[in-house]
């Protein structure tokens, strides 16, 4: 029913960034279909990036629960956080027309890595091509203004001092 994919097969521990890809197969003829993200202690995450309404606690509205729904999520490390598996939970929850709820939980686990092994990530090329283009669609939540559950902590990189796979998943383009 839900399907995960990450952009890298791993997130750096310290100033650490990967993308989510949330697919939802068709739920039918549902009401209130929200999905919740849990995440572990040391990440964080930007609102959705393809706009689908979302309340101020991070609960994501699937509109039309007769299509499949694609959700893609920005998370980060603020701070140094624990290497190692952590596990992001995320759970889907609906009212079927009878009116009995309906919630479905599933725990994906990330791998936490040092800098010194970022150049074993490996990326999806398909996560990161739906990235890339949903942030060059206008109206996308890609080219609204930031809205994120903390502050973030401004990284300026050097672009001679990336890795090989940073080079290939950076999105450039022009900032208006």
């Amino acid at each position: 029913m839900i399907q995960v994919r990450y952009a890298k097969s791993a997130i750096e521990n310290e100033e650490g960034m990967n993308h989510l890809w949330l697919q939802i197969t068709p739920l039918g003829s549902v009401q209130n279909a929200r999905v919740q993200i849990t995440l572990p202690a040391g990440l964080h995450r930007m609102r959705n990036l393809n706009g689908a309404d979302e309340d101020n606690a991070g609960v994501i509205s699937v509109l039309d629960p007769l299509a499949v729904a694609d959700l893609f999520l920005e998370i980060f490390t603020l701070e140094p956080i624990p290497c190692g598996m952590h596990y992001i939970t995320v759970e889907l929850s609906y009212k079927d027309c009878v009116g009995s709820v309906t919630s479905i939980r599933q725990e994906i686990p990330l791998i936490v890595v040092p800098e010194e092994e970022s150049g074993d990530i490996d990326t999806d090329e398909e996560v990161v091509r739906r990235i890339k283009e949903l942030q060059l669609l206008p109206g996308s939540g890609g080219m609204k203004e930031d809205n994120e559950y903390l502050p973030v902590k401004l990284i300026r990189m050097d672009s001679s001092t990336v890795s090989e796979w940073e080079k290939k998943y950076r999105v450039e383009g022009a900032i208006e």
